[in-house]
């Protein structure tokens, strides 16, 4: 925690640099904001502060109306505490589900908790299924039925009541005039911290594009998205006016929305610290260069775990755009069709990207792959099936390359390449990428992989990031 001279400081002169590192409560009124409330300034003694919103929340602080303190941009955590939140929201709210599936005690898991947040689990994620909640009322015309579901309460009735006893007024009050849509298309604003090169991260992907499930122009990111049995689509643009991205979703089913949320988050490295980054990357010269020139350059993600594990593969030794064409030509044959062209606002995003199911045993005939290529995909469909879990267990990116790397046609390069986009590591690093060599190439000579592993140990654990700056350093 800050201390409270460097609270007091950065609340009165509104600094949007600690914009999400603390949160300001006042005893007179019940209510916490934001550092950077446009509101008049309360009496330092009745002022306390607080680490997160959560906390602020549990201790009987209500949201403020003017500043959202539920739209700060979340702070990176521990990369153990993030394996657990998008376990436990995958595992439908289930904590022992999720010790399980990370092969961690539940007792672990709380002390991890209380250490980091304050808070044991249990009321740590009641608290964010509220801040969820409230956030959807204010900010989206989603109905009050699908706010419910979305934030994980199994009733109405029980949700109207949990809003009722936290925040002294009912979930309609809360909307106010909002109307609710008919049309099931939600819009829902993604703060971060800046700085963010929207243009850059878009020119990422567009250069990486599949046609025929995305959609993506100099100011916008569409793509088919299919999670379970729940289809549809999103688009993502950056706001005018926020340090935020403008999240629009149309699905058959609400109740995955904060697994989109979180999905798209990662995606797009809205949780990173920029500046805690920097400070450790800019010791190195190369390094330092692309800092100053892109400072907004952070590290693309990517939506499913399967379909960037089948790109990265394809990917093997053959350029982006060799690799980019081969994807689309498995999602137009194997994929299946959307059924509702019109309803996905590009109308050039006709399929879903195959399942896992939809690719065992597959002979990928006619799509213009070598044979032993053909064989990796064949041998990594069946193995993820069996043990699509090993993405799931917090496994260091060391652990899973000894694993990956047993199988037939899978080396460090595709492991790693996995790692830091699939599973946006910050520390997995393939340093064998022609990239990578070229970029750290002087005078000619090219390093060897265990020079560059070596160069690259300075660098931990923000590895990924040296690697997405190395490669930018090439196109400029």
């Amino acid at each position: 925690m800050l201390s409270i001279a460097v609270c007091e400081n950065a609340r009165l002169s509104r600094d949007i640099r600690f914009d999400g590192k603390f949160f300001t409560a006042v005893l007179t009124t019940g209510i916490f904001c934001r550092p950077i409330c446009p509101a008049r300034p309360p009496k330092p003694e009745n002022v306390t502060y607080y680490e997160s919103a959560e906390l602020a929340q549990q201790s009987g602080f209500r949201p403020c109306k003017r500043c959202f303190p539920q739209l700060a941009p979340s702070l990176p955590a521990p990369r153990k505490i993030k394996q657990i939140t998008q376990a436990y929201y995958e595992n439908n709210y289930n904590l022992q589900n999720c010790a399980e599936q990370l092969d961690i005690s539940e007792r672990q898991i709380r002390r991890l908790f209380v250490q980091y947040y304050g808070l044991p689990p249990s009321e740590f994620f009641h608290q964010q299924r509220l801040l969820l909640a409230h956030k959807l009322l204010v900010s989206t015309s989603l109905s009050i039925t699908n706010v419910a579901f979305t934030a994980g309460f199994n009733s109405i009735r029980r949700f109207n009541e949990v809003i009722l006893q936290t925040y002294q007024t009912s979930p309609s009050e809360i909307r106010g005039k909002k109307t609710a849509t008919s049309d099931q298309q939600v819009n829902v604003l993604l703060p971060y911290k800046a700085p963010f090169d929207w243009p850059l991260m878009l020119g990422f992907f567009r250069a990486r594009k599949m046609s025929n499930i995305e959609g993506i122009s100099t100011e916008h990111y569409f793509r088919t998205i299919e999670l379970d049995d729940c289809r549809g689509w999103i688009k993502v643009t950056q706001h005018k006016t926020k340090d935020a991205l403008n999240l629009t979703v149309k699905l058959t089913d609400y109740s995955y929305l904060h697994q989109i949320i979180a999905r798209v988050r990662r995606m797009f490295d809205l949780d990173a610290d920029m500046q805690i980054i920097h400070q450790h990357l800019i010791k190195h010269p190369k390094l330092a260069l692309v800092i100053e020139q892109f400072p907004g350059l952070r590290l693309p993600g990517c939506w499913d775990i399967f379909e960037f594990s089948i790109r990265a593969i394809l990917g093997q030794q053959i350029s982006v755009k060799g690799a980019t064409t081969l994807a689309q030509r498995i999602a137009e044959k194997y994929g299946e069709n959307v059924a509702d062209i019109a309803q996905t606002e590009d109308s050039s995003a006709t399929k879903y990207f195959p399942s896992v199911q939809s690719l065992m045993n597959v002979d990928y005939q006619d799509i213009g792959l070598t044979r032993s290529r053909i064989a990796t995909l064949q041998t990594w469909v069946a193995y993820f099936k069996g043990n699509e879990s090993i993405f799931t267990k917090g496994l260091t990116i060391e652990e899973l390359e000894v694993a990956l790397t047993a199988l037939k046609g899978i080396g460090p390069w595709t492991v790693n390449y996995i790692g830091m986009r699939g599973l946006s590591d910050p520390d997995a690093f393939p340093s064998a990428d022609l990239g990578i060599i070229k970029a750290l190439t002087f005078d000619d000579i090219k390093p060897k992989n265990k020079d560059i592993l070596a160069l690259a140990e300075s660098w931990r654990p923000w590895r990924a990031y040296a690697a997405i700056y190395l490669w930018q350093s090439l196109a400029h």
